[in-house]
């Protein structure tokens, strides 16, 4: 079966450093909230990421909305055959999302659903949860805990391949994780090569997480068909 990890997404919190900047005390006053429990978005907070390490490329929670809505509704997964769909992020905070969440299409409605996450409903409570945060796992725990038959990463500089024929050459092994980086530019920050049996380039030119993501799905339910 197949599996994503969204890596190094750009999903957290507002940093202790932002939560007196104007802009944010302004945008969780409009939303009747404390700044330190509203997630951190470049939409609204662009003027304070200025000031922080990785500015450029942080407060982008749209990416893995839009990631999960791609890969949950897809043919694929209502097919059963995705394994495990993991969001996890800069600061090493890890989201298991079950296959058979229904992510709400409303932005603003799944910004709420992940500050809750990650302000009140972390801790189990004795029921399914279709939505698991864990706390303080590397990209690289991750990736040794889930013990897969291969490990490929999606990155500009990867080795160029045919999505038909890369997933065709696998077809026989039983479990196969993608990673996908969950930020708008630049590379990864862990030692990918490290963790990674290949880093693999599907096009030419950059392309957002949620294309690749449903180009391999796309190939993968037309070879399980």
């Amino acid at each position: 079966m197949i599996s994503f990890i969204l890596a190094e997404s750009e999903l957290e919190l507002i940093p202790e450093k932002l939560l007196s900047h104007p802009a944010v005390v302004s945008s969780a006053k409009r939303r009747g909230k404390k700044p330190a429990e509203i997630l951190l978005d470049s939409n609204f907070h662009h003027n304070a990421l200025r000031s922080i390490e990785d500015g450029e490329r942080r407060g982008r929670p749209d990416i893995v909305h839009i990631f999960l809505l791609v890969v949950l509704e897809s043919i694929a997964n209502k097919r059963g055959l995705i394994k495990d769909i993991i969001v996890h992020t800069r600061n090493n905070d890890v989201i298991y999302v079950d296959t058979k969440t229904r992510i709400m299409r409303s932005y603003n409605r799944f910004v709420g659903l992940i500050e809750h996450l990650f302000t009140v409903s972390d801790k189990p409570d004795g029921n399914r949860q279709l939505l698991r945060l864990e706390r303080n796992v590397s990209l690289e725990s991750l990736i040794k805990n889930l013990k897969a038959d291969r490990v490929a990463t999606c990155t500009g500089t990867g080795k160029k391949v045919n999505v038909y024929n890369y997933l065709k050459g696998f077809k026989g092994e039983n479990d196969i994780i993608f990673i996908i980086g969950g930020f708008p530019k630049g590379d990864f920050k862990t030692d990918i090569e490290k963790i990674a049996d290949e880093l693999i380039s599907i096009y030419d030119e950059p392309l957002t997480a949620w294309t690749v993501a449903g180009e391999l799905l796309s190939v993968y339910n037309l070879l399980c068909g």
